[in-house]
């Protein structure tokens, strides 16, 4: 947003002045994505705040809209927490939500010989290193979550890691060096499904469909929000 007069408007994690947006979105592998709650919120707002109650309102509208079947809740690292994890068991659903830093010692507990090689029917893109890959593998362990919590918040579920080798960087004159060992980047999440391991890790890279939905939306509705109305909106105002 630009100038002062946008109500809410402040920085954000990206530095940029603007809006946070909140979407619940519901699909299936039959139907497009249908947006089921949406919250415009202070540009400031911490991406997870009302997780909880927005996942709770997205699920009791898919129900409503006539959804009987098993519903997974698929969210990425910003939204790993109690709030989100909580709301989705007590809605006698899935969930699936990509953990913190806390477990880089169940990942070292894996051994070779538990990663099982995949690839992948369409190449992913792979942020950090800036490239397409088209394999990888994958190992789950028992886990606990919110071990800080009390009892009766804390969650026995499926770590499952997915490890992609990294790409190997040249030297200043070009050469590459003779690899001395294997160096990965893990991506892990916990979930409560029953999925099998890698089926389970394909559910869960799908929680991308909300992002090309947010995508189209700043690239269309919201790239048009104006700015702020420093005097009353005249009757017959496009703007009303």
């Amino acid at each position: 947003m630009h100038g002062y007069a946008k109500q809410a408007a402040a920085y954000g994690y990206t530095g940029v002045r603007g809006l946070n947006i909140q979407l619940a979105v519901v699909s299936t592998p039959l139907a497009a994505p249908v947006i089921a709650r949406a919250r415009l919120r202070k540009g400031s707002t911490a991406s997870a705040k009302g997780a909880g109650r927005m996942l709770a309102q997205a699920i009791s509208t898919a129900r409503a809209a006539g959804v009987e079947g098993r519903v997974l809740c698929r969210v990425d690292s910003a939204y790993y927490g109690w709030a989100f994890v909580g709301t989705a068991i007590r809605a006698n659903t899935w969930f699936t939500a990509r953990m913190t830093k806390t477990v880089t010692a169940a990942i070292a507990s894996i051994t070779e010989d538990e990663w099982v090689p995949i690839k992948y029917p369409h190449a992913i893109w792979e942020e950090a290193e800036q490239r397409w890959i088209s394999d990888a593998e994958v190992a789950e362990v028992p886990f606990t979550a919110f071990t800080g919590r009390r009892k009766a918040e804390q969650v026995t579920c499926r770590l499952i890691v997915r490890r992609v080798k990294k790409l190997q960087r040249l030297a200043s004159d070009g050469t590459a060096q003779g690899e001395l060992f294997a160096a990965y980047r893990h991506h892990a999440f916990i979930t409560n499904s029953t999925l099998g391991m890698v089926e389970a890790d394909q559910r869960h890279r799908d929680h991308a469909i909300v992002e090309q939905v947010i995508a189209e939306l700043k690239g269309n509705a919201l790239a048009h929000l104006r700015p702020g109305l420093t005097q009353p909106t005249p009757p017959g105002s496009p703007w009303q």
